[in-house]
């Protein structure tokens, strides 16, 4: 692991314990880092280990956004 790969997951690290304290919701910061560590899926994995919840949006503009919560997420439809 490089020292940017281990900046990324203390970033991911750090935000995911933000979701859980409820500070956080949204990033696309998050997003860029969980691509530079393993992908969603582990990211997934990681935040179910947490008790947090993940999903990837799109905003208006093109750019992936990942939201994360304490609850699960329901349908918007």
């Amino acid at each position: 692991m490089t020292n940017t790969d281990q900046a990324g997951d203390k970033w991911l690290t750090k935000w995911l314990d933000a979701v859980e304290s409820g500070s956080a919701t949204m990033s696309q910061r998050a997003r860029s880092s969980i691509d530079r560590n393993g992908g969603l899926e582990v990211a997934i994995a990681a935040a179910k280990a947490r008790g947090v919840h993940l999903v990837e949006l799109t905003d208006d503009k093109g750019n992936l956004l990942v939201a994360a919560s304490r609850h699960p997420f329901t349908s918007l439809c």
